[in-house]
């Protein structure tokens, strides 16, 4: 199939009225908070569908079916950990719970609550530049998406990038957290009618038995079992497990829409029902990414495979509406995480070398200004690296930067009286330095000494962040209660 004239209609008319969407929610923002978290009056059914809709952008699809392209069934197991781990915390409340208790609008800000104003500019400088390397395949992924769907080819990514980052940076940036909301309920409604379509396209060209027979024949048993998958085993699922259940409680652009709830006992409930969908928002596209395993044969590009795959088998029209819906994800995705992070380095990196914190406007027009300097380090980073192995790899080892060490840091400062300052800067530091060592030798593991090698291995290095961030926050704390004894000001969410 080629993009007709009909799928063009449908796609300008969406982009249309979803910029002009957002645009009008700039009426809305009254104040900061209105800005970051759209005031905080996010109900039960709009905080389900936003956060839906920001966990399940393009880049979502391009790599969970990158890895069914490379795995077969065997990656089925990263979506019932998702699920089970975002279950966890919004049926407990862990963290996020007490921190919408708080009010904070960035995690950092609980930093200075439990710690001090300096463990929240390191907390800051290291979510910030975890937070942007995370983000910075997104761009390239659904550029090669779009160029693939739509039957332009890869000449025509760096223009495709271009234009998808001026229209996400243009109502972001005037509408903040309202923009954010307001369309994520529409894109997340035209998002299921696509991934639908889509779907129901491959099942009717692709039949089940020749995807099972092409699973078998590439992967043999390591298509279906994951503990003997070379790319998996227990160490991994240990690994992402603790990792989703890190990033559920405390990954910026996700744990903002629990801030923006109503009330704590409304953000669990965002979370919890929320989590029902994460299985079905990783097996789909992996299911897709078989299914071109199955159609297109083992020589394609995996990470082209899937929207190869969607552009033969989806009829004219209705590839107008997918390539929409697929939109939708991505605009969602980009709002929120381009909000958080511009909000972060704003709030807790630049405000914390003031005495005084910025007043509300001065900080709103900061942090426009970082979003669009984020959207253009998004461009540039895009088209420059060289993704290693997978994008999933990626993504997990770039998020635990932060989150290892926020984990410790967080968690021990709501549910342990003896964290202190020096075990904070212990586990923000070593909770970092193994994927922080990952990223920097990846491309050189050949050369590097026995001794060292285990740092390329992305599962040891992604466990190891957690393993060392908790040793950190607990030595560093318990060996020097008496010269830095713990702060009081704030324990187990409350002020003492």
């Amino acid at each position: 199939m080629t993009f007709s004239t009909i799928d063009w209609l449908i796609l300008l008319a969406y982009l249309g009225f979803t910029v002009a969407a957002g645009l009008c929610a700039k009426r809305y923002v009254e104040n900061l908070s209105g800005y970051m978290v759209a005031g905080r009056r996010v109900g039960l059914s709009l905080g389900v569908a936003t956060f839906a809709a920001t966990e399940l952008g393009t880049i979502t699809f391009m790599y969970f079916s990158e890895l069914g392209y490379v795995t077969g069934f065997s990656c089925f197991i990263i979506g019932i950990l998702a699920m089970l781990a975002y279950m966890f915390v919004g049926r407990t409340g862990f963290i996020i719970e007490r921190l919408r208790s708080l009010e904070v609008m960035t995690i950092p800000e609980y930093y200075e609550m439990r710690y001090s104003r300096s463990v929240r500019l390191l907390g800051g400088i290291i979510l910030f530049l975890g937070g942007v390397l995370n983000m910075g395949i997104f761009l390239k992924f659904d550029g090669i998406f779009l160029s693939e769907v739509m039957g332009f080819g890869p000449n025509a990514l760096a223009v495709i990038m271009v234009i998808m980052i001026i229209v996400v940076v243009l109502y972001t940036v005037l509408g903040g957290m309202f923009s954010v909301v307001v369309t994520d309920y529409l894109q997340f409604v035209v998002l299921s009618i696509g991934v639908l379509v889509a779907l129901i396209a491959v099942l009717v060209n692709v039949d089940l038995t020749s995807i099972g027979n092409a699973v078998m024949g590439q992967y043999g048993e390591s298509g279906v079992n994951p503990l003997v998958n070379p790319r998996f085993g227990w160490m991994f699922i240990v690994w992402i497990l603790i990792s989703n259940v890190a990033a559920g409680a405390l990954w910026q652009p996700g744990t903002s829409k629990a801030l923006a709830s109503e009330n704590p006992k409304v953000a669990k409930k965002v979370f919890f029902y929320t989590s029902l969908t994460f299985a079905g928002r990783a097996m789909i596209p992996m299911f897709i990414g078989v299914a071109a395993l199955a159609y297109l044969g083992p020589n394609e590009s995996p990470t082209a495979a899937m929207p190869k795959l969607l552009r033969i088998v989806t009829p004219r029209g209705f590839l107008g509406l997918l390539v929409a819906g697929m939109l939708a994800a991505s605009m969602s995705t980009y709002s929120a995480y381009l909000l958080a992070w511009s909000s972060v380095i704003t709030r807790d990196v630049i405000a914390c070398f003031r005495a005084k914190d910025f007043d509300e406007r001065t900080t709103i027009r900061i942090t426009r200004i970082f979003a669009i300097l984020i959207g253009a380090f998004l461009l540039i980073f895009g088209l420059w690296y060289q993704i290693p192995d997978t994008a999933f790899q990626y993504l997990f080892i770039t998020g635990a930067m932060y989150t290892a060490g926020a984990l410790g840091c967080v968690a021990a400062g709501i549910y342990w009286r003896k964290a202190n300052i020096v075990g904070a800067y212990a586990a923000l530091i070593m909770g970092a330095i193994a994927p922080a060592g990952f990223l920097l030798l990846e491309k050189s593991a050949e050369s590097l000494p026995a001794w060292l090698a285990f740092i390329t291995d992305v599962n040891v290095s992604g466990l190891l962040s957690f393993v060392l961030a908790g040793a950190g926050m607990y030595f560093g704390s318990i060996f020097t209660q008496k010269a830095f004894p713990p702060s009081m000001k704030l324990v187990g969410g409350t002020v003492e």
